[in-house]
């Protein structure tokens, strides 16, 4: 099943953060993308993108976004086939690994479905406190 769009950003969002800090709201990423694309950029339109209610993103505004939140291939918000699965397990994963506390992951060439059987996986340990 295709992740939605408001999916995609909330999930780049939930992954920009460190995980002892919150994610970043509305308003800061909407001043940070005001900075970066040298206009002005409302926190309703983001808060419109995460909702779900824009189900469209232009290219200059999912380039600083991505770039904001750490993703680098712009593709995760703009897919042309299906890259923007693979930029999603991958996502999955080193969220959860850094809210589980893991320190080490070897994830060379997996498949999708090995993905999601590690992602499964660290989905079943508990989140980190401290």
């Amino acid at each position: 099943m295709a992740l939605s769009l408001a999916g995609k950003i909330n999930r780049m969002i939930a992954y920009s953060h460190r995980w002892d800090e919150p994610a970043m709201d509305n308003l800061e990423i909407a001043a940070a993308l005001t900075e970066a694309l040298g206009r002005t950029v409302d926190p309703g339109e983001i808060a419109a993108l995460r909702t779900g209610s824009v189900v469209e993103i232009t290219r200059e505004v999912a380039d600083a976004l991505c770039a904001l939140c750490g993703v680098t291939d712009v593709a995760y918000l703009l897919p042309v086939g299906d890259e923007d699965v693979d930029i999603d397990l991958r996502l999955q994963l080193w969220t959860l690994a850094r809210d589980r506390g893991v320190q080490h992951v070897a994830a060379r060439a997996l498949t999708r479905d090995k993905l999601r059987e590690l992602i499964a996986d660290l989905r079943a340990l508990p989140v980190r406190t401290r």
